[in-house]
């Protein structure tokens, strides 16, 4: 892969670079004959990011890695890698710099080097060469159909970024209420917290504020937000509007930003869903348990679901948020207003440890007092230095008969 890029690109590539490692610990480049795409997954597989670069962005652009050891055309392909973020930030560390100092950008993928070469070619003619070390890998994917959300609602970002200013720095999550004419967003309260000694934020907006108001389902929707304050810097630094989309509680919420011919991003994010009510009776939660988990099987075979699929092309598998919900999870009865947190890509707990009495039958005895493990040690000091015993040995060297 080659491309070239002018200063002002740079900076925007460089945003993206940003907003990314915000979000996840690995770039994925994956170049194809439409541009060059940058994706990420957070640690936890709950949120999936990709920035689309399209022809117009470069100056120019060809996707395919050539051989620079063996000039073969036969030989050359097309790279799908991934590297460390901490190596990549190293590289476009400053986004001002960049804008005075950078006249153009040169990025380039070569078959056989396993390196990703990037050379600035700055004012006064000075020139700055980064060779990154990177790991071919299978691409990374998230199938998602925009057409399928029942809500959508469209906003300039700076308005988005002056409504979470309202939250505290500290908040992790947030709530919003959809509604046929407002959205209403909340900090989110797990129920552990006493919620006397917690501070309650809410903002109303109403739907005179927005570019474009679609909602059909009113539905409440939670989740992090950590990586909206990252889509929010990166929407904001170029003035544009942020596109949401939300079905209900319990599927993935997508932000969506354009700038028209040039770039596209798209960013899933997962939500909680809510837990099973708990007005059941005890009897009926424990009979159903185990006819609940033999059905899910094949009901999931049978009914698609309609949450999106993150997949990874390396193999067959594809994992389904709803599918490890029903498979994985236990049933366990909770109160109706308890929340789980949903994971895009895996929902396996970790398993408790069992407990020492489980295991342990004998009790434990408490240590010796200080004064007692003092003469047990220095017992031995008393003693003389030799003590008689009768052990029955061999003898190899017996004694000369010249000693007398």
């Amino acid at each position: 892969m080659k491309c070239l890029l002018d200063a002002t690109s740079v900076k925007v590539l460089a945003r993206a670079i940003h907003c990314l490692a915000k979000i996840g610990d690995e770039l994925h480049i994956e170049p194809t004959e439409n541009g060059l795409t940058l994706k990420t997954v957070n640690a936890s597989k709950s949120a999936y990011s990709a920035f689309n670069f399209h022809l117009p962005f470069f100056l120019d652009f060809c996707h395919i890695s050539e051989n620079t050891v063996h000039a073969d055309p036969d030989e050359d392909t097309v790279i799908k890698c991934k590297l460390p973020m901490k190596s990549i930030l190293s590289v476009f560390r400053s986004i001002g710099s960049l804008d005075k100092s950078v006249e153009t950008c040169n990025i380039t993928l070569p078959l056989l080097e396993a390196l990703l070469i990037i050379e600035f070619k700055c004012k006064h003619g000075i020139v700055k060469h980064f060779n990154l070390r990177y790991f071919e890998c299978e691409s990374v994917e998230a199938e998602f159909c925009k057409s399928g959300y029942a809500s959508k609602f469209s906003c300039s970002s700076r308005f988005y970024s002056e409504t979470l200013l309202s939250f505290h720095s500290s908040t992790q999550e947030v709530t919003w209420s959809l509604a046929m004419d407002q959205v209403h967003l909340s900090n989110h309260i797990d129920d552990e917290v006493d919620p006397s000694k917690c501070v309650r934020t809410e903002v109303t907006l109403a739907k005179d504020e927005f570019v474009d108001f679609n909602v059909a389902l009113c539905t409440q929707v939670t989740f992090c937000l950590k990586e909206l304050r990252a889509i929010l810097a990166f929407a904001e630094a170029l003035k544009l509007n942020l596109d949401c989309r939300m079905e209900g509680a319990g599927q993935p919420v997508l932000f969506s930003l354009e700038k028209t011919d040039l770039y596209s991003a798209d960013f899933l994010l997962a939500t909680l869903t809510p837990a099973l009510d708990s007005t059941a009776t005890s009897s009926r939660t424990i009979n159903n348990q185990k006819k609940n988990d033999v059905s899910t099987q094949s009901d999931v075979s049978k009914h698609s679901s309609p949450v999106p699929i993150l997949r990874n092309k390396a193999d067959s598998r594809t994992v389904s948020c709803a599918n490890l919900q029903t498979t994985l999870m236990p049933n366990v009865p909770e109160s109706p207003c308890h929340t789980s947190r949903l994971n895009s890509l895996s929902l396996i707990e970790p398993q408790r440890f069992p407990t020492m009495e489980d295991n342990l039958d004998f009790e434990m005895q408490p240590p010796p007092p200080k004064r007692a493990r003092a003469r047990y040690i220095f017992q031995n000091c008393l003693k003389a230095t030799q003590e008689v015993r009768e052990i029955s040995c061999e003898v190899f060297a017996p004694d000369s008969e010249g000693d007398e």
